[in-house]
């Protein structure tokens, strides 16, 4: 098995779902965060044209302008709609995305889907030339995390469409609490989540007995030299805040340097083994660390083979870091009506059973697990063609906390830092990026 199909490189996706075609959306993500996708965040910004950007939540519409109620009034339902995602991110039976076809079959409405989302940041420069001009992207729905610049920029710039909220009944019934008005987007102006996830810490259960139920376990020199850290500076940066009592979301400069001189620290008296991109999880199954951080669908995959029983996921008191990525329509989309029942569409508990059994990452609809565990109609058909491919019972992924949090992950998920402007971005990198670099 190459390394590329190895069902460890691979985020929130089991080994039924692999292909040679290429990479999962969050190990995507991660690789994005380091190496010259991060160190030249700077340039790329500056060729976006971002400079002191402050993402203050964008404007409200003007009367009469787009989206305020009256322009979404005279919005056809024109049935078709330019669907953007990451790749391998909804659910695929023998190259068909029954989701997709049954929106299809119930609305009238046809998804051109496709996957050209691999980084935030290229994908925004991609389409700034058009929003600039005041031009049709060529998608009418996106989906851009919530801890990435780049959604941040869309907001402010005003080159998102505020939604219709009238279009929005699924969404206003269903939706979990993690993602109704989020911090990143109040009220959910612009977004409508797709999937999230967290960065929390998993460990080997064979050789810790007793992890305890915090952070420190990072920082314990019990497990000196086994110890492994993510090299991304948000990652870093973020559990080392957490580490100091300080909530990620709500810090300062002067938090951050704090954040850093711990993990410092940390490096300087030989507790970390290394600081790892995605490949940390083949470590933490072969021996080489017996903690570290990680993703918690990282986890969960794993726990699914024998093999790795012992790996187990610790959320901890202060908390895990709680990712999304979120559908939003650009500015001057074409089919912004149609794009908008496609979103609502989602947050039918059927249907996202059906996308939820394929990616296994939070489910924004916490009804969806009833789904899963007794299913009727159309979402029983489909999941019943789906079984033989994904070979696991349905009640796997409804009974997982990482994809159906409980109360307490769902109490302890923290948010990213949301960066005001690339003077703050690069203030953060200075000071975390070093600590991955050199012995």
């Amino acid at each position: 098995m190459t390394e590329q199909n190895d069902p460890s490189m691979w985020r929130g996706l089991t080994q039924r779902r692999h292909t040679s075609a290429g990479l999962s959306r969050r190990q995507l993500l991660s690789s994005a965060g380091t190496g010259a996708g991060l160190l030249g965040l700077s340039g790329l910004l500056a060729a976006c044209g971002v400079k002191g950007v402050t993402a203050s939540g964008g404007k409200s519409p003007a009367p009469g302008g787009v989206g305020s109620a009256s322009w979404w009034a005279k919005q056809p339902n024109t049935k078709t709609v330019n669907f953007a995602n990451w790749p391998y991110y909804i659910d695929v039976l023998n190259g068909k995305h029954l989701s997709l076809e049954h929106l299809a079959a119930t609305t009238g409405i046809t998804v051109n889907y496709t996957e050209p989302i691999s980084d935030n940041l290229p994908f925004y420069a991609k389409i700034r030339p058009s929003l600039e001009a005041r031009q049709y992207t060529g998608y009418d729905i996106i989906v851009m995390t919530n801890n990435s610049p780049p959604l941040g920029y869309l907001i402010e710039f005003g080159w998102l469409t505020p939604l219709d909220h009238s279009l929005m009944p699924n969404f206003d019934k269903y939706a979990g609490p993690l993602i109704k008005n989020p911090s990143w987007d109040p009220g959910n102006k612009y977004t409508m989540a797709w999937q999230s996830g967290w960065t929390a810490i998993g460990y080997n259960s064979s050789v810790i007995k007793d992890p305890g139920t915090s952070v420190e376990i990072l920082f314990d020199k019990k497990y000196a030299g086994r110890i492994g850290m993510m090299n991304d500076p948000q990652e870093l940066g973020s559990v080392g805040l957490l580490a100091i009592g300080v909530d990620p979301a709500t810090s300062t400069e002067s938090d951050w340097a704090k954040a850093a001189k711990k993990l410092t620290q940390q490096k300087n008296e030989g507790l970390v083994r290394a600081y790892y991109d995605q490949s940390y999880i083949d470590h933490l199954k072969n021996g080489d660390i017996v903690v570290t951080q990680a993703w918690s669908g990282d986890i969960f995959q794993a726990d699914l083979n024998s093999k790795y029983r012992d790996l187990r996921l610790l959320m901890p008191d202060e908390g895990g870091m709680f990712w999304t990525d979120n559908m939003c329509i650009p500015m001057y989309a074409q089919n912004p009506k149609a794009a908008m029942i496609t979103m609502d569409y989602f947050y039918q508990p059927g249907v996202e059973a059906v996308v939820e059994y394929y990616n296994d990452y939070v489910c924004p609809v916490p009804a969806a697990k009833d789904v899963l565990l007794d299913a009727t109609g159309w979402a029983k058909t489909a999941l019943a063609q789906m079984k033989p491919e994904i070979g696991l019972p349905t009640s796997v992924t409804a009974d997982a906390a990482t994809v159906f949090p409980t109360p307490a992950y769902i109490k302890n998920s923290r948010n990213y830092y949301q960066y005001k402007s690339q003077e703050e971005l690069n203030a953060w990198n200075n000071l975390f990026v070093p600590i991955t670099q050199g012995s």
